[in-house]
């Protein structure tokens, strides 16, 4: 059967109400939403979003082959009550028709959607990476030999830290510059300057947990106007955290920082200071305790 002759004669009404109704406009409808218009077929196989001029093809495709099914139906329905003179059937269609009318405008209404720019939903991990790494600065040197940390030790410093090593490979000074944070991100920065066999430097402070990365240096040296802030260990929050012994943690440090030829009381004289006094030695003791060497 022609094609072109098939679809004049639906156009015209000239087919049987059934094969108009169920076929043409019923069948060829769902067909029509399940497949070439489906919002959802259309996601996952073309750009997204998807191109304003390809939704308007569709739409206005579509619209050509909507009108096409309703002029024929209606024209159907007048034959069919022209030659049998029953309503019943035709007020069915017309009601069919309103249906598919609303579902037409559904469906053109989500692809206009697709053609919007979706939102940047971001991870929250990412969030939370990125907000830690707001926190500090790591940048070099225009000869490349130095690196400067600045800011507050931070979930992800570590990484960052092995990260710009790994693309500054004539680095061989970290100079310091912060107030502390987290003594887990600190060890693994020592762990990394003492792998590199880095020196490291202060000129303004230097406190808490970023002692633990000072003292990795293979030569530590202090500015005129530097300083190192030391204090005893203590949870920041009051709620009981497991597995979290800080006895145990402050001991690790400790036993660290004899490691690194630190004299034993000048250790007790740190540990002796509560969470919220911090000691800043004078330069002469720090040079006694083997902190740093004389300038």
């Amino acid at each position: 059967m022609d094609l072109w002759y098939y679809i004049h004669r639906h156009w015209s009404g000239e087919q049987s109400l059934f094969l108009s109704f169920w076929v043409n406009f019923v069948g060829l409808r769902l067909l029509i939403w399940f497949i070439p218009l489906q919002p959802t077929l259309l996601n996952l196989t073309l750009l997204n979003p998807l191109p304003l001029a390809i939704s308007l093809g569709l739409m206005a495709t579509d619209l050509l082959v909507f009108i096409w099914q309703t002029v024929g139906l209606i024209r159907c329905g007048e034959k069919h009550v022209a030659n049998q003179g029953g309503m019943a059937l035709v007020w069915g269609t017309y009601a069919a028709i309103i249906v598919a009318f609303f579902a037409v405008g559904t469906q053109w209404m989500a692809l206009y959607q697709l053609t919007m720019q979706p939102a940047q939903t971001e991870l929250f991990t990412t969030r939370m990476d990125r907000l830690h790494a707001s926190r500090y600065t790591l940048s070099i040197s225009d000869d490349g030999h130095t690196m400067h940390f600045n800011g507050t030790i931070s979930l992800g410093s570590s990484k960052a830290l092995r990260r710009s090593l790994k693309f500054n490979p004539s680095v061989t000074e970290l100079i310091l510059r912060s107030n502390g944070g987290n003594i887990y991100e600190a060890r693994g920065m020592a762990a990394m300057i003492m792998q590199r066999q880095l020196n490291t430097h202060t000129e303004q402070e230097c406190s808490s947990a970023c002692t633990i990365v000072f003292m990795a240096g293979l030569k530590r040296t202090l500015g005129q106007t530097g300083k190192l802030g030391f204090h005893g260990y203590r949870l920041e929050t009051d709620t009981f955290i497991p597995n979290v012994d800080i006895a145990k943690e402050q001991e690790k440090d400790r036993q660290f920082f004899l490691a690194r030829q630190i004299s034993a009381p000048f250790l007790d004289r740190i540990y002796n200071e509560t969470y919220s006094s911090i000691w800043y030695p004078d330069r002469r003791q720090l040079i006694d305790a083997g902190i740093i060497g004389p300038l």
